[in-house]
């Protein structure tokens, strides 16, 4: 059953659950029984997916070898048979029913396209090729990915932009923000979205991520006082991210949960990373520049908006979600608050520990467990950094992780109370 099928059978549902025919909580599970099952992975298709890539490998090996001895004539001509004869092998896999050696010839191909246009740069000595042919790679693999449709290539894709993406980054010709790679990944994420690609999900998440850190940087890289400016709106900008992609995940958009769950990630460690920052106090004036007002500002003010967003529609409860707020604004005020030196850095680790345990609190509602998870990774990571600055010999340390002990159960029987409170009114149900 394909698209077509489904986006008809969800139009009938919603007009079953309109007229009372259908009850309105068994519309996904109806269309999810009726979506046809993904393909598992099996060794055959492993070992298709290896088997292409030792070719590409001996394939660049073999002409890099005998690259010099071989006239320019006869490099295009064995690169252009190369990557044809991949392409056309892939066809004829598919349509003789051999998926996974379609899937790999195809992986082939696309990794000879890129070689070639290597290749061909160097043949004809193209000195301004600079990453342009990169890019243009990364583009032959995607409408590659489209056209068969294949996963494996379109994973590919995901990888050599975010590879074009990095080497620009580090261009002295192409300095500043990779805006183009926006585009890019833009593109590709609805590919992903159409083949269903969750690796290919999980490297844009990701590559997301690192591009965002790198325009930051370009933005608020300049200057002692940098530092803090740029990771506190790396925080905010990736907790915006990490919010409206529950948000998303709320509304059960595909591929909204490796989104959020990287943007979290990422904010979480960055706001450990943030303590020790009276280090880099200078004599300069405390005042953000009008780039980090603007940018953290409306970082803060979307944070704000999906939260009350989801606490409006019942997904987020109130109290973690205010004390996410008070956390987001308290880091939106740090470039000014840290100059205060260690009294700042012992009121940025109790924030810390509060939105560790408003995490924790996030996570004991139904289906959100990564919330827990995040929530207690950091209350733990937290927990061993006081105890590196201010503890050292045993009999501290013993009390440390006795006070520690003591707080973890006291926090356990909280949840615990705050659950029982809750369940009458959500009973035993999923609130997403």
């Amino acid at each position: 059953m394909g698209d077509g099928y489904l986006k008809r059978l969800a139009r009938d549902l919603d007009r079953w659950i309109a007229a009372g025919l259908v009850p309105a909580q068994n519309r996904q599970a109806i269309l999810d029984s009726a979506a046809p099952s993904p393909r598992r992975w099996n060794a055959a298709g492993a070992a298709a997916i290896l088997g292409a890539v030792l070719l590409a490998l001996a394939a660049l090996s073999f002409v890099g070898a005998n690259w010099s001895e071989l006239p320019k004539l006869a490099r295009v001509i064995l690169i252009l048979a190369a990557l044809w004869a991949s392409l056309g092998g892939s066809a004829i896999a598919f349509a003789r029913g051999a998926p996974a050696l379609g899937h790999g010839l195809a992986l082939l191909g696309a990794a000879l396209f890129g070689a070639a246009i290597m290749l061909t740069a160097q043949t004809f000595n193209m000195s301004a090729f600079r990453n342009t042919g990169v890019l243009i790679w990364a583009g032959g693999a995607l409408a590659t990915a489209l056209i068969i449709p294949s996963r494996p290539v379109l994973a590919l894709a995901a990888g050599v932009g975010a590879l074009w993406a990095g080497l620009e980054a580090g261009n002295p010709f192409a300095p500043g923000p990779v805006w183009a790679y926006l585009a890019l990944w833009a593109a590709t994420a609805l590919a992903a979205l159409r083949l269903k690609s969750s690796v290919t999900l999980l490297l844009l998440a990701a590559g997301l991520v690192v591009w965002i850190g790198h325009t930051l940087f370009e933005v608020f890289g300049q200057g002692a006082p940098a530092p803090r400016f740029w990771i506190c709106a790396f925080i905010l900008v990736t907790g915006a991210g990490a919010m409206a992609g529950s948000l998303a995940l709320d509304r059960r958009i595909e591929g909204a949960g490796v989104l959020a769950g990287w943007m979290a990630w990422a904010a979480a460690l960055s706001a450990l990373a943030l303590q020790g920052a009276g280090n880099w106090i200078i004599d300069e004036a405390p005042v953000p520049t009008w780039a980090y007002a603007l940018i953290a500002g409306v970082a803060f003010a979307a944070l704000a908006g999906f939260s009350l967003w989801r606490v409006r529609a019942g997904t987020l409860e109130r109290g973690p979600a205010a004390a996410l707020l008070v956390a987001a604004a308290f880091v939106l005020a740090w470039p000014a608050i840290s100059l205060s030196g260690t009294a700042a850095d012992m009121v940025l680790g109790a924030v810390i520990y509060a939105g560790a345990a408003a995490l924790v609190l996030a996570g004991a509602a139904p289906g959100r467990r990564f919330a827990g998870a995040l929530g207690v990774t950091v209350f733990a990571l937290q927990s061993l950094y006081v105890y590196a600055r201010l503890f050292g010999d045993l009999l501290n340390t013993a009390a440390f992780f006795f006070i520690g002990g003591l707080l973890l159960i006291a926090l356990s029987v909280a949840i615990g109370r705050w659950a029982r409170r809750r369940e009458p009114a959500t009973g035993s149900g999923d609130p997403s």
